[in-house]
């Protein structure tokens, strides 16, 4: 009898912290669902935010060129 209730006693703890794994990991899935949701968020913003910058790259890059055209034609002596 007292091996029975050895028995019960561990297939009890056992439930028990089956059931504290599975809070956990319902936890812990929450937890990565939001910071996916996240870190896609973010990732969104940061690929915006890179192209414009390379508009603006784009941009500076032909004034540059033009300038360089405009030295060039007067160093060359055409208009």
């Amino acid at each position: 009898m007292e091996l029975l209730d050895l028995l019960e006693s561990r297939v009890d703890s056992l439930v028990m912290e089956i059931e504290s794994l599975r809070k956990e990991n319902a936890k812990l899935r929450a937890d990565i669902s939001a910071s996916l949701t996240a870190m896609t968020e973010e990732n969104s913003y940061l690929k915006q935010a890179l192209a414009e910058e390379q508009k603006l790259k784009d941009a500076v890059l032909q004034r540059v060129d033009g300038l360089l055209s405009r030295l060039q034609s007067v160093a060359s002596g055409t208009p």
